[in-house]
């Protein structure tokens, strides 16, 4: 009892500060968002959004420790990349994770955000497969209790940057982020571009994705 009146003032001082510099407490991915991209990279070997909560969600094999600061460090492996905030942090996200993408150091990365103004403010995004949701996808808020759903007041997008070695195994990869995601959103890249948005909206409304 003790412990769990400790951690519900630990979070309503948190909330307060917070409230004080007109911020809120973080939301984090649902365990169906993960497994999704979980099943299209084949494993999330390094979270660097990571913090406690997260963790336990996400389950990554690697997460940065407390002393190193994932924005100055090199990354590795299949990279699942979801950062907190509003526009300019997930443009610095964003930018950190390409670079490291196209500079050969991680395999591949799915990178989720609510930040929606990103379609706008950050072109480069649209170089990959890119899945703009129907409708604004549910995220989690941790309590004293637990995890509450939440419903974010902006849109949310997923970016995937398929492997680039170009195994026989990975040739499909984009098909597969394809086919994992298209009953949540419409997926847009190069050789889906081109066709009727609509049959996505129809895909979507008879199987109607849960993340």
């Amino acid at each position: 009892m003790g412990a769990k009146k400790a951690l519900e003032r630990s979070q309503k001082n948190l909330a307060d500060k917070l409230a004080s510099k007109g911020l809120k407490l973080p939301l984090y991915p649902t365990p169906q968002l993960i497994d999704r991209a979980r099943t299209v990279m084949g494993s999330i070997d390094f979270d660097p959004t990571s913090d406690p909560v997260q963790q336990v969600l996400v389950n990554a094999t690697s997460v940065p420790t407390i002393e190193i600061n994932p924005l100055q460090e090199h990354w590795h492996g299949n990279v699942w990349v979801s950062p907190k905030g509003a526009v300019r942090d997930c443009r610095v996200w964003l930018n950190k994770t390409i670079n490291e993408y196209r500079g050969g150091y991680i395999n591949s990365f799915i990178y989720f955000c609510s930040a929606s103004e990103l379609l706008r403010a950050s072109p480069v995004l649209w170089d990959y497969p890119v899945c703009i949701p129907f409708k604004r996808v549910k995220q989690l808020r941790a309590t004293a209790t637990g995890f509450e759903s939440v419903s974010p007041s902006t849109w949310n997008l997923l970016v995937y940057g398929p492997p680039v070695d170009q195994a026989l195994s990975d040739i499909d990869k984009i098909t597969l982020f394809y086919n994992t995601f298209r009953d949540v959103g419409r997926v847009i890249y190069n050789e889906y571009a081109g066709d009727g948005w609509s049959k996505d909206l129809e895909y979507y409304e008879d199987h109607k994705g849960v993340i």
